[in-house]
């Protein structure tokens, strides 16, 4: 707006150099045409960030089905690691079979197998945790990146208009320099 009061607000004395006016206005449409340039950048990079959130938010989910998955076959193993047990008990006449006497090899086999279950949970767990932190930081990015595209959009909109503005003032002394 200031460029566009300088245009139309110069002395009447010395006359309008509508060449000089010309070039002012044309810089500020180039300006114009930069300022939107890097408004299509900055969209093209926020729809990437927005793209990568939702990758992310895909391999989060996965992680979560991964590890409610793990968490089921763990219930499940222990389970059968407690029927093993009240067998084992049942067998020596008493609830007194332990994982650590090694004498039922069905009932060693099923605590390994729980505990590989176990570690299936917590592994999925970890994978999980970083999905998620993935996410946050990838949403953040987006947001950031949306934010700076729009910034830039509304100074290019600015610019165009301002330049218009001036194109429009340099023809309205040209046209007033033709009448007189």
């Amino acid at each position: 707006m200031v460029v566009l009061a300088l245009i139309v607000d110069r002395p009447r004395a010395s006359g309008p150099d509508l060449a000089q006016l010309r070039a002012e206005a044309a810089e500020l449409g180039a300006h114009a045409v930069a300022a939107q340039e890097r408004a299509g950048r900055a969209g093209a990079v926020a729809v990437d960030a927005r793209a990568a959130a939702l990758g992310a938010e895909r391999v989060r989910d996965e992680a979560w089905t991964a590890q409610e998955r793990a968490a089921k076959g763990y219930h499940l193993a222990w389970q059968e690691v407690l029927a093993a047990r009240e067998t084992a008990g049942a067998i020596r006449g008493g609830n007194q079979a332990r994982s650590d006497d090694g004498g039922d090899p069905v009932l060693v086999e099923r605590e390994r197998t729980a505990e590989c279950w176990r570690m299936r949970e917590l592994g999925a767990r970890r994978v999980h945790d970083r999905a998620n932190l993935t996410l946050g930081r990838a949403e953040e990015a987006a947001g950031v990146a949306e934010t700076a595209a729009r910034a830039l959009l509304d100074e290019a909109v600015v610019a165009a208009t301002e330049a218009h503005e001036a194109m429009l003032a340099v023809e309205w002394r040209a046209s007033r320099a033709r009448l007189r």
